[in-house]
């Protein structure tokens, strides 16, 4: 077997000892296998004791690897013009290879892309596979920088298929990792992570290719995830710098994160090519070139600066058309900044409603996973028997990351209600309202004075007066920042609250009911109501909760509940095993379409309503132990109505969040007919 196949066994069997030419020979052995663990100093002090010792160009040839690998591009080229010259055949290809893998780092890779052609063909004729291998992972590196996605596509799975037929599996999974370099470039970040997490998998060591790491923090920011990236990052630039391994996307990557924490002095000092630094230096014109070529968030930052350089009408059409180029991309950024200027533009009611409804645009949950829930249920344990619960909290997200998201559900637009938009942007809160087919726009003056005084009348039994809202019995409310927290139900008979409108959901018809009981609150509520309006009572572990939640008609959950306001899908529900998370309400495939949430604010309604649950109802503050059952019972005997049920414990916080129409189909259930009969 090679070096390069098995390096830890050359390490381990080879002695330099015997003649001139067998010492040699171990020598080089030793220098590749220190080469494939990364060990780049190891591998030069081999590769020099054997230049010492034969002087053979050989030696020559991989100290230029090495240098390159170090990012030593002089060095590297100073030991190739001194190997080639005693070069034949397939040795004098494989330094061609060499040079090729330097023109991948030039500024026009279609030179690149000629020689690795050319060297190709050679080492074809040669058979020499290995070799092979490495010129198509150069070729599809310059086709990457050449943007020619599926030609490098096809490069790098020509050179996993090759090197695992050779028995190299650790250099068959860094192609693999390619391959998901590839679907970044593409905007397709689901893939891109799950083919990193696949080549992880398939054998990829990242403490010998840190540059790996370097790849997935590039995508965790590309999604958004900017505090993931960093993690991500430390490692390795710790592995970079102990290998004494220079890669120049490191720093632009940690200016990156930076530029997007609110800093844009590490970026502005490193300038170059990099369109967000060049964004960041006011350099708009030259952005805006981007916008027709390059990845999906290059082009979707060119039309970004498109924007910011066009007068009011052009800027909201340049903000339109980067939401197209990122149709397919999932993550919030840079969507929220082309959403965001579009709001700063916005003039009319009618723009501002539009444009909040695309900032509020949020990606879909991912589908149901089976890595995902083994990885949420180590979560359970970690929190109970105190486990790496951070990792685990991190594996969680990448996993989610690297899912294609479900399909949108179909929505249908709602009804003519009146209507309340609020949005927060720029530190102001402006309102939206809708009524008679007429819009307007106003600012709420102190929105957290306004929750902070409502919560203080309800716990003192008084009415919530306020004027946030029109003097209508029905309305449709679509809350922002901490008007989320407002008792909203309090305010008007009938309050429908939406994270956005594509939420709205047309009644269908209902089944049974599912009753589920946490520890540590009222051991009555659930057997009373269970008795009254019969259906199914649940186990009250997540996994068996999670099977009577799926298909159920109405669900009743009575169980404490913690808010991550960081994180909004790690907020959960305490059931008898540990935490049932929002994350978990994705792998519901057809979840309730009503939801009771009796105990207290658990923060999952959102999550409910994006899974496709019609209406949750929840409470924003605490609920008394001593008046949830009989206020379990009045929502009960109103839940055909989920919004009436609402409003008839609004004194206790409560609201109806999702569509609260009437359920036709399910009207008996109004009058205290057990549900698993009627429907």
């Amino acid at each position: 077997m090679s070096a390069s196949a098995d390096p830890q066994a050359t390490i381990a069997r080879t002695r330099v000892c015997g003649t001139r030419g067998q010492r040699a020979d171990a020598l080089h052995d030793l220098s590749v296998a220190h080469v494939e663990l990364g060990h780049l100093d190891v591998a030069a002090r081999f590769a020099q004791r054997g230049l010492r010792l034969t002087g053979e160009a050989r030696f020559h040839l991989t100290l230029a690897w090495i240098d390159l690998d170090r990012g030593r591009r002089k060095q590297s080229l100073r030991h190739l013009d001194l190997a080639t010259p005693h070069l034949r055949g397939r040795e004098l290809a494989r330094a061609r290879c060499l040079r090729g893998l330097h023109l991948c780092q030039s500024a026009e890779p279609r030179l690149a892309i000629a020689e690795l052609t050319a060297v190709i063909r050679e080492l074809r004729r040669y058979g020499d596979d290995r070799w092979l291998a490495n010129a198509l992972v150069g070729r599809g590196i310059a086709r990457c920088g050449a943007t020619k996605l599926a030609a490098a596509e096809s490069d790098f799975a020509a050179a996993q298929a090759l090197l695992n037929t050779i028995g190299e599996p650790g250099r068959a999974a860094m192609c693999l990792h390619n391959r998901g370099f590839v679907a970044m470039l593409a905007g397709d970040l689901p893939k891109a992570l799950r083919l990193y997490e696949e080549a992880a998998k398939a054998g990829l060591d990242s403490t010998s290719k840190p540059e790996a790491l370097v790849d997935r923090a590039e995508a965790l920011l590309a999604a958004g995830l900017t505090t993931e990236a960093r993690r991500v990052l430390t490692p390795a630039l710790e592995l970079l710098r102990r290998c004494n391994r220079h890669v120049p996307e490191l720093a632009a990557l940690s200016a990156r994160c930076a530029l997007r924490d609110g800093d844009p002095e590490p970026a502005l000092k490193l300038g170059g090519q990099d369109v967000e630094f060049m964004l960041a230096a006011g350099k708009i014109d030259a952005v805006a070139a981007h916008r027709f070529r390059g990845p999906a968030q290059t082009r979707a930052l060119g039309w970004l600066a498109q924007a910011r350089r066009s007068d009011r009408r052009g800027a909201l059409a340049a903000c339109r058309a980067g939401l197209r180029v990122l149709e397919e991309h999932y993550g919030d950024w840079p969507r929220r900044e082309l959403t965001a200027h579009a709001l700063g533009l916005a003039r009319t009611a009618r723009e501002v409603l539009h444009w909040a409804e695309q900032h509020r645009m949020a990606s879909p949950l991912p589908p149901p996973n089976a890595e995902l829930a083994q990885t949420l249920t180590a979560l359970r344990r970690a929190r109970a028997f105190g486990g790496p619960v951070e990792a685990l909290e991190r594996d969680v997200r990448r996993l989610v990351l690297a899912t294609r998201p479900r399909g949108v559900r179909e929505t249908v637009a709602a009804p003519d209600l009146p209507l309340v938009s609020f949005i927060l942007h720029r530190g102001r809160m402006t309102a939206v309202t809708v009524l008679n087919g007429r819009a307007r726009l106003r600012v709420v003056v102190d929105p957290a004075e306004l929750v902070q005084t409502a919560k203080l009348a309800l716990r003192a039994g008084r009415p919530v007066v306020t004027d946030v809202l029109p003097e209508v019995d029905e309305v449709i409310v679509i809350p922002d920042g901490v008007l989320h927290d407002l008792p909203w139900a309090a305010l008007r008979p009938k309050v429908h609250v939406l994270p956005r409108l594509s939420c709205w959901r047309e009644p269908r018809d209902m089944r049974e009911r599912v009753w589920i009981s946490g520890p540590g609150v009222c051991q009555e509520e659930v057997p009373t109501l269970h008795q009254k309006h019969g259906g199914l009572i649940a186990g009250s572990t997540v996994e068996e909760a999670l099977r009577a939640l799926d298909g159920a008609g109405i669900a009743h959950i009575a169980a404490h509940g913690e808010v991550n306001v960081d994180n909004p899908l790690f907020s959960h529900l305490e059931l008898e095993d540990g935490p049932l998370y929002g994350y978990d309400i994705a792998r519901i495939e057809h979840p309730p379409e009503i939801v009771v949430l009796s105990a207290c604010e658990s923060g999952l309604a959102r999550a409910f309503l994006d899974a496709g649950t019609r209406a949750v109802i929840a409470s924003v503050l605490p609920v008394p132990d001593a008046q949830v059952s009989e206020a379990m019972v009045e929502v009960h005997r109103l839940i055909g109505h989920p919004a009436a049920a609402a409003r008839a414990v609004a004194h206790l916080g409560f609201s109806c969040y999702g569509t609260g129409t009437r359920v036709a189909a399910c009207s008996a259930a109004a009058n205290d007919v057990p549900v698993h009969n009627a429907c």
